[in-house]
């Protein structure tokens, strides 16, 4: 047996180490156990691992491997359950197995660090299908495994997909300085051409943290309902402690009032009621609003007529100081079919002395392409109401943060069941309070007035076509290639083979 033959069996060998390294950072890559670091840990490994084996075997051990530990942290983040709850587990490793293959395909053909801006760009790709062909949004993609606000400040330029780009060149650089054995003009190379400026976006963020918001603020009170409330909304939607519940929020609306709160909301779905019912209510909350000079926005689950083939609404009703109605907005995006009727997807705002304030509801927040609109909008104050679940809290409230550092909000969330909280247009918190570990129903945050305007809000998803211009002409060069080494080996079959055996 040659010295090459014996040397890429121990590689192969040795490959399975980090297959099995890359495994482990797979539990905290993502869901419900969140480390930030293994998000830039576990794909050092699995490209390492894919370099030395053959790419369609490795791709396959790689879908089993992702696919197993994908069961464990996403049980109880993901609304399903049963054999969907195993496929989606399946189809999302599937999804994201497949950017290493193609890493490992193109890199065989491109060796300078041009190609460590492969596996990355494919990255981001692969999130922008996801993110516009799935049913739920942005959840579960790298950028919401960081928790780091200098790095995140990035987003209000490149949108998520500068984030995801540098976590995913991260592990495709050093995997170009392990195959050049860490030459010294290597990673000289890589330093000046990666390390500096990697450092200067978290330097920049820093940056942008530390100065001051120059804007008054307002006090926004946002209402949540009490464990005893939420024990009961459990057995039924509506009966006379369901209605008694209903006025509590009003009663809690006069007592933010009291505290020096000019705009009033609750969670999502915090009232609720029969159809013939909601005026009446509408004109109780308008009564408050009218005498105390607030703003008000009544989130209601509208329970349709007997025998009616329609679905419930979810929706939130803004009331102005003088007791009119400002808009009506229902959620655009349902956490599940038949949860209720589709809203028309349009963000609905209004203007007021505390700055431009709009809507949207819960899960809505998981669509950048949905609330990209705001950006254009203007929007200062983004209040949206909320239910989660334990399994998701806080994480699901962070996701709804980053929404407004892209498009430069400033960002209140009244959780059901969750985390509730208010953020500046930075992504700092300003007030919290969490549904399982108080009672307090009435979270009070003082809000800028003011947003800010970012480049993404302008020039949207530039970044991820980048992205795809950047493959696609690395496309193009690797297909002429191709072309090159079978007119040399003058064996146009030979090449077909290397997906099995190189």
């Amino acid at each position: 047996m040659s010295n090459k033959k014996i040397l890429n069996k121990k590689r192969i060998k040795i490959s399975y180490i980090y297959l099995l390294i890359g495994f482990i950072f797979l539990f905290f890559f993502n869901g419900k156990w969140i480390l930030p670091i293994a998000a830039f840990v576990a794909p050092i490994f699995l490209i390492r691992f894919l370099r030395f084996q053959k790419p369609f075997i490795g791709f396959l051990i790689i879908v089993l491997a992702g696919w197993v530990s994908n069961i464990f942290v996403w049980k109880g983040m993901l609304p399903m359950s049963g054999f969907f709850y195993y496929l989606v587990s399946f189809m999302m490793s599937v999804f994201t197995s497949l950017t290493f293959l193609l890493d490992r395909i193109y890199t065989q053909k491109f060796k300078g660090i041009v190609s460590t801006f492969i596996f990355p760009s494919v990255y981001v790709i692969m999130d922008y299908i996801n993110i516009l062909t799935n049913p739920s949004g942005s959840y579960g993609t790298l950028v919401h495994t960081q928790s780091s606000l200098p790095l995140l400040q990035l987003v209000s330029i490149t949108g998520i997909w500068g984030v995801i780009f540098l976590i995913t060149w991260t592990a495709s650089i050093i995997n170009w300085l392990w195959d050049n054995h860490f030459e010294k003009n290597k990673v000289y190379s890589a330093f000046w051409k990666f390390g500096i400026p990697f450092l200067a976006i978290i330097l920049w963020g820093q940056i942008k943290l530390s100065t001051t918001i120059d804007s008054p603020t307002v006090r926004i009170a946002s209402i949540n309902s009490t464990k005893t409330e939420y024990y009961h909304r459990m057995t039924t939607n509506f009966d006379s402690l369901v209605e008694k519940a209903n006025q509590g929020f009003l009663e809690n609306c006069e007592t933010a009032a009291s505290s020096g709160a000019k705009i009033i909301f609750g969670r999502e779905t915090i009232i609720s009621l029969p159809v013939n019912k909601e005026n009446d209510f509408i004109e109780k909350a308008k009564t408050i609003a009218l005498r105390d000079s607030i703003y008000i926005g009544t989130p209601m689950h509208v329970i349709p007529k007997k025998n009616s083939n329609e679905n419930p609404e979810n929706k939130i009703i803004w009331i102005s100081p003088t007791g009119e109605i400002l808009f009506t907005y229902h959620k655009a995006k349902p956490t599940y079919p038949g949860e209720c009727d589709y809203g028309d997807g349009v963000i609905k705002y209004f203007d007021s002395p505390y700055g431009r304030i709009g809507s949207a509801i819960c899960f809505d927040m998981d669509f950048p392409f949905l609330i990209n609109q705001t950006g254009k909008m203007d929007i200062d104050i983004m209040l949206v109401p909320g239910s989660d679940w334990d399994e998701i809290s806080p994480y699901h409230t962070y996701v709804a943060s980053v929404r407004g550092i892209e498009n430069g909000f400033n960002l209140v969330r009244s959780t059901f069941k969750g985390f509730s909280a208010s953020f500046n247009y930075k992504g700092q918190l300003i007030s919290f309070n969490d549904f399982f570990k108080t009672d307090e129903v009435i979270l009070y945050s003082d809000v800028p007035v003011k947003g800010q305007k970012t480049v993404y809000s302008v020039l949207g998803n530039y970044f991820a076509w980048l992205c795809i211009i950047f493959f696609f002409l690395m496309s193009v060069v690797y297909v002429k290639k191709n072309g090159l080494v079978k007119k040399r080996n003058k064996n146009p079959a030979a090449d077909t083979c290397n997906l099995f055996t190189n």
